[in-house]
């Protein structure tokens, strides 16, 4: 059983990238693992000010809804970020998020954890997402976080005011939930 935690990025409660997280999260639920879903859109958490307090101190000098994820953050074995496509990339939210995880490094090394992406977008060009999943490739390979698995949910829609995402897409994400294990489970 893993610890989960699901970042959802979005400013919108009941969305297509909820829809597409909360199919993970059932998915992995039914495997077992345990999951705690947090929705940024109601927090309020600063971009990191660089002002290496944290690395002085052990401890981030901005007192804002952060210091309630740290501590999940710690306890997380596996971390999803979930997010909408906003300007060709992921969202402020979970950028504000990574940023302030520069409090639980120590000389820039950071606690080893695996990572997934989960993406919705409302176009499905072949290069909609590309700027998206560099920024996490790069993030994730600098601080030596390992990538498990991604989901990118183009031709999402808003018909009625009803947020449409394609079945494949929920199956996808639901399947990438029940199959999360990580690279040491592989290998017994």
């Amino acid at each position: 059983m893993k610890k989960i935690l699901v970042l959802v990025g979005s400013g919108t409660p009941r969305g297509s990238t909820m829809q597409l997280t909360d199919a993970f999260i059932a998915g992995a639920q039914e495997a077992g693992h345990q999951v705690k879903k947090v929705f940024l859109g109601n927090k309020q958490i600063e971009g990191c000010r660089g002002c290496n307090f944290c690395q002085r101190s052990g401890s981030c000098v901005i007192k804002d809804d952060m210091q309630k994820l740290y501590p999940l953050f710690e306890e997380s074995d596996v971390l999803v970020f979930a997010s909408p496509l906003f300007f060709w990339t992921i969202s402020a939210r979970i950028k504000a998020f990574i940023e302030r995880l520069y409090a639980t490094s120590k000389d820039d090394k950071f606690p080893k954890k695996e990572t997934m992406l989960l993406m919705t977008a409302g176009d499905e060009n072949f290069w909609t997402f590309e700027q998206s999943v560099s920024y996490y490739r790069f993030v994730t390979q600098a601080i030596e976080w390992q990538n498990i698995g991604m989901c990118l949910a183009g031709g999402t829609k808003i018909e009625d005011g009803k947020h449409i995402i394609k079945e494949n897409y929920l199956e996808e994400a639901f399947q990438l939930g029940k199959n999360t294990i990580t690279r040491s489970e592989q290998n017994d």
